[in-house]
């Protein structure tokens, strides 16, 4: 399949985990930071996020052309180390391969519990309360201990939409730090 002609877009579950950083951060202050990896459309992304409410945004720079997963996540966790965030929220899978293991390879990397496929996230003194859905109706709560990361399937609401004139305003004040 030839893709070289398709414009690609952020997938819908990394753009729930920035929704639901944004909530978090609405209601329990704190700070966002979105991190991505140099590809086609990342300076986009990142100014949206920033557009609905991210703090900083950092692009790691290099050849991720040909990269797994695996490597993926060895080079997000190098920065999170010297980052030192409290929670870690990741998309739950990549839309154009199916594959959903930069979460669970990340959290061990760190050595931070994970749960993936959650639906909803409270944070309460040093722990968040996430829920998960299941088929027939089951809703599971969890209890996690932070340091933690989380695989977002949905945020607690959908996406806000960002008007482009808000993203082009953006674009005139906010930084993208790059990491090699």
């Amino acid at each position: 399949l030839d893709t070289s002609w398709l414009r690609l877009i952020i997938n819908e579950f990394d753009d729930h985990a920035v929704e639901q950083a944004i909530l978090l951060k609405e209601k329990n202050s704190g700070q966002v930071v979105v991190t991505m990896v140099d590809a086609e459309g990342a300076d986009d992304f990142l100014f949206a996020s920033a557009a609905k409410g991210a703090d900083q945004l950092i692009k790691l720079t290099g050849d991720f052309s040909n990269i797994n997963n695996h490597a993926l996540a060895l080079a997000y966790a190098d920065l999170l180390k010297e980052l030192k965030p409290d929670l870690i929220l990741t998309g739950v899978q990549a839309h154009n391969d199916l594959d959903g293991s930069v979460g669970p390879l990340l959290a061990e990397h760190l050595g931070m519990p994970y749960v993936g496929y959650v639906a909803g996230v409270t944070a309460t003194d040093g722990k968040v309360i996430v829920r998960k859905e299941y088929a027939g109706g089951l809703i599971a709560e969890i209890e996690v201990k932070l340091p933690a990361v989380l695989g977002i399937q949905a945020a607690e609401q959908p996406p806000r939409y960002i008007a482009y004139s808000k993203i082009r305003q953006v674009m005139g004040t906010a930084k993208i730090e790059e990491r090699a």
